[in-house]
């Protein structure tokens, strides 16, 4: 009988390995990186994870994410400058 460990590897590789698969099944499979590592970070798998299936890094996944999040807000702070001069 496997000890608790080695379940515990398996456990793992078949949770990627469905993570996977719902991605190839889904709608998007063909949408962009930052959506689809936050669709896989969705069903519980790590950024590394969800890297490692997206072929690629999870510091470029951190910056995606950092550049959807400033796109959202516009020109931040330029009214604070404006107003110090």
């Amino acid at each position: 009988m496997p000890n608790v460990d080695e379940r515990s590897d398996w456990q793992a590789v078949t949770a990627r390995s469905l993570a996977y698969l719902c991605l190839q099944n889904s709608d998007l499979k063909n949408d962009t990186l930052t959506t689809r590592a936050k669709f896989l970070m969705g069903l519980g798998l790590s950024t590394a994870d969800a890297a490692a299936i997206l072929n690629t890094t999870p510091a470029s996944l951190y910056e995606l994410f950092r550049q959807a999040r400033n796109a959202k807000g516009g020109k931040r702070g330029s009214k604070k400058r404006a107003r110090r001069r």
